[in-house]
């Protein structure tokens, strides 16, 4: 008799829908297993059985691959890192000389980052990933659309209220939904984190948030391609588009499917996909080229600008072998004048 499991025993033993080994390198023994042949004339499966059909090693692979050595990454590339090697007073020029590294190709768009806020007073955390587009004394500027103060907006300047993210009429130009006016309602920390993982190195950052002017914005808004500029106004970011309650969803049996992950349509699957909110968004962007037809230089929109993180901490994260990274932080120590400072270095346990 085939044991059942009990709604304690699914608890205990969830199943498996995504299974990742880790970076292990195939043994001698280890064969690969052939694509299935395709039966042009076998019956199109259910959507429910493909759905259904999610495949969980047995304990034994498991404890194979998890206390393999190689699934966790081994630092091992670099030097020392000393403190002769890091600027002696300043942070920034520290940042501009890891930046400048040639080993930081292009390519690999050194620029991004994570930038991580909370919002209160509940203290919710959000954090979304974005490009850094200058760096000066004062800090780090990132440029974005904010949205509004209670969608990505609120997030980010830490306002935000749950459940006020329905799409809703958008401002117009000239309408006062500035940055400044939603940064002074809310928390003013926020965190940025740069990983360049091919160098083994990290800068983790924190520090307070201030909008650019929006003089300041405008000048890095006009080096933007139009189209960017035209889909800045016709997304209210972070807004709700389209939802659907699972139940309807699964009742319609209308989904996309692609190609590379599912060589047969399910019998049950109807090609042509249900509206969900993307057709809303691309009617806004052809209201905003019709709106902006024949004006040379689209306007900023209120919502969207730059932001500055000044630093109070800035820690520059080496990898090396045995996890005894090295880790060197800078923290701001404020004078009594609250126009004066200095950075105080200190080396961090691994």
């Amino acid at each position: 008799m085939t044991p059942t499991l009990t709604d304690g025993d699914s608890a205990k033993h969830p199943k498996k829908l995504i299974f990742a080994p880790g970076d292990i390198q195939a043994t001698p023994e280890s064969k690969a297993t052939p694509p299935p042949t395709l039966d042009s004339n076998a019956p199109a499966p259910a959507a429910e059985d493909l759905r259904s059909n999610a495949s969980t090693p047995d304990s034994a692979a498991e404890n194979e691959i998890v206390s393999h050595p190689a699934r966790a990454h081994q630092f091992v590339s670099n030097p020392p890192l000393t403190i002769s090697q890091m600027h002696p007073t300043n942070p920034l020029h520290q940042f501009h000389s890891w930046f400048r590294d040639p080993r930081l190709l292009p390519s690999s768009a050194p620029e991004t980052c994570t930038l991580a806020t909370a919002s209160m007073p509940t203290g919710r955390v959000s954090a979304r990933v974005v490009y850094l587009k200058e760096l000066d004394e004062r800090g780090w500027v990132v440029y974005s659309n904010w949205g509004s103060r209670e969608g990505k907006g609120g997030q980010v300047f830490g306002n935000h209220a749950d459940g006020e993210d329905t799409l809703s009429a958008m401002p117009e130009p000239g309408q006062d939904e500035s940055l400044q006016e939603g940064l002074q309602q809310g928390n003013k920390w926020a965190a940025l984190t740069f990983c360049w993982s091919n160098l083994e190195r990290q800068v983790r950052i924190e520090g307070l948030v201030e909008p650019l002017s929006r003089e300041e914005s405008e000048v890095y808004w006009q080096t933007r391609e139009r189209g960017s500029q035209i889909g800045a106004w016709a997304s209210w970011q972070s807004k709700v588009l389209w939802s659907m309650e699972p139940e309807i969803l699964i009742d319609r049996r209308r989904k996309s499917l692609d190609p590379t992950m599912c060589a047969q349509i399910p019998k049950d699957v109807d090609e042509t996909d249900i509206d969900d909110g993307r057709a809303l968004l691309e009617k806004r962007v052809r209201e905003m080229e019709e709106r902006f037809a024949g004006v040379e230089q689209i306007p900023l929109p209120p919502y969207w600008g730059g932001v500055r993180l000044v630093p109070e901490s800035v820690e520059f994260w080496q990898g090396r072998r045995s996890r005894l990274h090295d880790r060197f932080r800078y923290v701001r120590v404020h004078a009594e004048d609250e126009s004066a400072y200095r950075w105080r270095i200190q080396r961090l346990s691994p």
